[in-house]
Parts: C-alpha cells; structure tokens; sequence
C-alpha cells in the first residue's frame, strides 16, 4: 500500500570496526518512495548500504522490513524482501543477459529453479521496460558496462522485492541515460509502490526525480526534502 513504511531503522550505527556516524539513525521509508542517498565519497554511502541488506552487522541499532527484523530472516527469506545492486558489476559469470536477469525469479521457483509461465512474463516485461530486448540473448561478457548495470537493476526489479537498493546505478551511463533509467525507476516505485533507495553524485539530475534525499554528512544522516537539498545551501556544498 502506498505510503505504508517498509524499511524502519532504529538507533543504528554502522561502519567497520569504527563507527562512521555519530549520532545514530533513526529513519524510515515507505511504499512508493524514491530516495537519493547523497554523501561525499568516504562517509559510509555504500557501507550504509551494505548494512541495510545484512552484508555488514550493525554496530548497534534495529533494522526492519514490512515490520520483520532483519536479523530474523534467512538468507533465502531476504531475496524475496529486500534486493540489491552495487555499484560495480563484475563481468565474471559466463552466461546471457536474460538469464541473469531470470536470477531475480530465484526466489519464487523450486529447487529445480522451475519458473512458471507467470514468471517469464515478469521477465519479459522488465527486458521490455529497460529497453533490453536487442541484447537479451547476448553473454554478459559482450555488453558495455552500462548494459551490464542496467541488466542487473532490471533483475532487480524482477525480484519484486518491497525494498530495492542500487548503489551508484548510473554511474556507467551518458546523460540523457541516466535521465531515462531514473526516470524508470520513478515510475516503478510509484506504480508498483515499491521503495527505492540508491546513491548518487549526479546531483542534479537526481534531485529531479527523487521524492526526498537522506543526506550523509558530518558523521550523522538525515531527511531533507528536494527542495531544501536545492535551497537550502545543500545542494551549493556538494558542487
């Protein structure tokens, strides 16, 4: 349901043996948003990340999705409440664009991975909506790193997991590329009320699509809106 919180964040702390903020987070996100993490390279914009899926334990605090804690579900159970993509995508698996993407069903099929005429269709309409379908059939290993990325975020969205995570998504990608993938990903939260959180230093072009931005900065996080990011001298301080 739209506007129902799906990621709640409780007195977290998070960094590797040091902690990388000083005041701990206290933050929430719902169905249908679409947040930009905005930080300075090195204050914790990926590891922040990486804790919120369960990759890192937190150094202290809660962390709940649809109301279960994150630490109670198990591993196969995670793939079907949260999902990530990181910035860099390794060409190292030796198999084609639309399997991979396919991997997103995994989730939902059997041990046999068995996928239903249901999930083929999830599959085909996501290669259609990002623009896919000309290197489908192609191997991982023959697409440009943009393709690659956004052959990942697609698998994502396949996924359908109520909270999705991209860390830098359009990093590899030109600038009318970049308007087009957020502009996608907008429109899948909204329409699938699906809660998306990525980075970005493209701050420009983010800001005109995301519904509010979680500024990391001076050790501590917080939630402004668009418009106090660009009025509020935010937006001056990062360029």
């Amino acid at each position: 349901m739209m506007g129902e919180v799906v990621l709640n964040i409780e007195g977290l702390v998070f960094g590797h043996k040091a902690p990388l903020v000083s005041q701990a987070v206290d933050i929430s996100a719902s169905a249908g948003d679409f947040i930009c993490l905005v930080g300075r390279n090195g204050t914790g914009k990926t590891t922040m990340l990486s804790t919120l899926i369960g990759v890192k334990k937190p150094l202290a605090g809660h962390i709940s999705i649809c109301g279960v804690p994150l630490d109670r579900i198990s591993a196969r159970e995670k793939s079907r409440y949260i999902s990530f993509v990181p910035s860099k995508v390794e060409a190292v698996l030796n198999m084609r664009i639309r399997d991979l993407i396919a991997v997103g069903r995994s989730p939902y099929t059997n041990i046999f991975d068995h996928r239903t005429k249901a999930d083929e269709a999830i599959i085909e309409d996501f290669i259609q909506k990002f623009g896919l379908s000309d290197i489908a059939a192609s191997m991982i290993t023959e697409v440009s790193d943009g393709e690659r990325q956004k052959a990942m975020i697609c698998r994502a969205m396949v996924q359908q997991t109520p909270v999705i995570l991209l860390d830098e998504p359009t990093a590899f990608l030109d600038f009318f590329a970049k308007r087009k993938l957020l502009s996608d990903l907008k429109k899948i939260a909204s329409e699938e009320n699906r809660c998306i959180i990525f980075s970005c230093h493209d701050l420009e072009i983010a800001a005109k699509y995301c519904s509010n931005i979680w500024l990391l900065d001076d050790r501590k996080l917080e939630s402004v809106t668009v418009d106090e990011f660009l009025n509020g001298g935010y937006f001056s301080k990062y360029q």
